[in-house]
């Protein structure tokens, strides 16, 4: 498995999790908060890969 899909799988696992502790905590706990900093660095990691893709692809292009 490429980055990318790790980086999508990780992303919806964690996006589940996030979503299945926030429906049985406060949306200010800890753990609620740990998921969601947790998922803010996979999408921030999943678009730097991308832009980073994008630009070689179109470094290569012109």
């Amino acid at each position: 498995m490429n980055r990318e899909h790790q980086l999508l799988h990780d992303i919806e696992e964690c996006r589940e999790l996030l979503n299945r502790k926030a429906q049985t905590s406060s949306l200010i706990s800890k753990e609620v908060i740990r998921y969601s900093h947790k998922l803010d660095a996979l999408l921030n990691e999943y678009e730097n890969l991308i832009n980073k893709h994008n630009w070689h692809k179109q470094k290569t292009t012109t």
